[in-house]
């Protein structure tokens, strides 16, 4: 759960010279056209044509990387809807670990803002592409499984007020929930509220 990274330029750019090998290369700068064509148009104006051309590659560069558009979209939303990793502290209750996921919650929300436009445009774009859906669906299992195993190094399970793998579940529904009532109501969705939605999950 990290910071969202910002926007990388194409060809000519610091995606063009950026480390790695030619294929880590490739594919980093298909992502950063892919990315900057989703911010202009959308991802259902966005074509594989005009990736491409943006990078100034063929077709064939992106399918030499992705088996198709969804494929693409998938590694750009990773890319750039990074997850928020709250620093627990082991020992602490659970209220108190959810005190931190909170304000990591808060800390990270302005600079989310302006991605929440285009991850609500994916989800639409998900909703309407079984295809993705089915990527995304996959995606999120194997985020949830790294998720608890994470969340269990720092809070026993017997602390937990259900299993860990629902756990994380809900964790993940209450913090999308709350950003993106965060930025439509700002005056209503404050710091405390935020604070206290966390800390309802940890009953005394």
């Amino acid at each position: 759960m990290a910071r969202p990274r910002s926007a990388a330029r194409p060809r000519g750019s610091q995606a063009a010279h950026a480390p790695g090998t030619k294929r880590e290369r490739t594919r980093a700068a298909l992502i950063a056209s892919a990315a900057r064509l989703i911010a202009e148009k959308g991802y259902h104006s966005t074509s594989l044509e005009d990736v491409a051309a943006l990078a100034g590659m063929s077709r064939g560069a992106i399918y030499g990387n992705f088996k198709d558009r969804d494929e693409l979209f998938m590694a750009v939303l990773q890319a750039r809807w990074t997850p928020i990793i709250p620093e627990f502290r082991a020992g602490a209750s659970l209220k108190d670990q959810m005190r931190i996921l909170a304000r990591a919650l808060i800390r990270a929300a302005p600079g989310r803002r302006e991605l929440a436009i285009r991850a609500l445009e994916f989800q639409l774009y998900a909703l309407t592409h079984p295809r993705m859906r089915a990527l995304l669906e996959k995606h999120s299992a194997e985020a949830y499984r790294q998720a608890e195993a994470w969340l269990l190094k720092f809070i026993p399970p017997e602390q937990l007020p259900m299993p860990a793998a629902r756990f994380v579940r809900v964790l993940h529904a209450l913090m999308d929930g709350l950003l993106f009532e965060r930025f439509q109501a700002p005056d209503e969705i404050t710091d405390d509220v935020i604070i206290s939605a966390f800390e309802a999950l940890a009953p005394d």
